[in-house]
């Protein structure tokens, strides 16, 4: 019986003493980077940086991936000029290889954000334009441009 109450007491020690240090380790957490919002908004200055690109050659530009977020339907910008509509998939990757598995993703975001919304596209000339910062082109890509009506531009991210 004795053996058994020097272990309830040592436990009650123990979970006492050790309360503390968790505590301490909860307030550490707090300056953890969050990487997740870094890259947001990178990708975010990177949507503006190509925004702006397109306002310079005389476009309106929707900043649709800003203004709607994980609702962006994969377009993050679509750029106006007279007759001409031209939808933008922005990817700022520096060290990430844009697959053809991405541009085929864009493009079906393409073709179902324009059959959503046809009345507004009806009389537009529409493209489709994949941005990205990362200068690595896989072979993939390549042949998948070949192929298909799309342009691919390289515009390296200018850091704020």
């Amino acid at each position: 019986m004795e053996f058994l109450f020097i272990i309830f007491v040592v436990s009650i020690a123990f979970l006492l003493l050790y309360k503390p240090k968790r505590k301490k380790l909860a307030k550490s957490r707090s300056y953890v980077v969050d990487y997740a919002a870094i890259n947001k908004q990178k990708g975010d200055d990177y949507e503006r940086q190509i925004g702006r690109f397109y306002q310079q050659q005389g476009y309106k530009v929707y900043f649709k991936g800003i203004k709607e977020g994980r609702r962006d339907q994969g377009i993050d910008l679509i750029a106006y000029k007279g007759r001409e509509a031209i939808l933008i998939q922005c990817k700022n990757w520096e060290n990430t290889q844009v697959k053809q598995e991405h541009l085929r993703i864009f493009l079906g975001d393409c073709t179902a954000y324009l059959e959503q919304n046809q009345k507004i596209f009806a009389k537009k000339n529409v493209s489709r334009v994949f941005v990205t910062s990362c200068e690595n082109l896989d072979y993939g890509v390549k042949k998948f441009l070949e192929e298909n009506s799309m342009e691919y531009r390289i515009i390296p991210y200018e850091r704020v």
